[in-house]
């Protein structure tokens, strides 16, 4: 069964990593036939959306087409951000992560620096008892992210984030999960409307 997926996105990612239609083919073990056929007209099977998520180090249900998807490029980090709009979403960045790396736009008020500093502590918290959770306490406290997501929206900030295995410094060998959260005015130049009405 074909589905639909976010053409637009997987050119992005492809250009991040500066690589051919041929490369990424070879990296998610696809014939380059059917990388050529996604581009085209946006259809992929199960099996090559999650195969294309594996190459590019994403969650497959990040390519899933969706009009109101946002991104942006980090340069100075060279990550690629994916908009949160939900908890269920920003649980799945933050929880268990061994390590957080959280950046933002610069405050304008007291107000927006509270604001801002009340999240950044609330995803560190979150993340840090995550395992601890049993599977109701889970659900609450995906309801309180996802309500913390809605109050900054309120506020102009939108929540931007990525999960990444690394390194850690110093010690070569097992990788570590990181939690990537970005909060951004929702007018900041940087962010990408990922989805257009005409793909391809």
């Amino acid at each position: 069964m074909n589905m639909k997926i976010n053409v637009e996105l997987i050119k992005k990612l492809r250009a991040e990593k500066s690589w051919s239609q041929d490369e990424l083919a070879t990296a998610a073990s696809l014939s380059l036939r059917t990388v050529q056929r996604i581009e085209k007209d946006g259809n992929a099977s199960l099996e090559s959306k999650k195969a294309i998520a594996s190459a590019f180090e994403i969650k497959a249900n990040d390519l899933d087409f969706n009009e109101e998807s946002s991104a942006f490029s980090d340069q100075d980090s060279e990550s690629f951000y994916f908009r949160i709009d939900n908890g269920t979403k920003l649980s799945e960045i933050i929880g268990g992560a061994y390590a957080y790396r959280f950046n933002h736009d610069d405050p304008k008020t007291e107000e927006e620096a509270e604001l801002l500093a009340w999240a950044a502590q609330s995803v560190q918290d979150w993340g840090d008892i995550w395992s601890d959770l049993e599977a109701g306490d889970k659900v609450k406290a995906t309801f309180d992210l996802t309500n913390m997501i809605k109050e900054l929206e309120a506020n102009g900030f939108w929540f931007f984030g990525l999960r990444t295995n690394e390194e850690y410094p110093g010690v070569k060998g097992d990788k570590w999960p990181v939690a990537n959260v970005f909060l951004m005015r929702e007018d900041n130049p940087k962010i990408i409307k990922l989805d257009l009405t005409k793909q391809g």
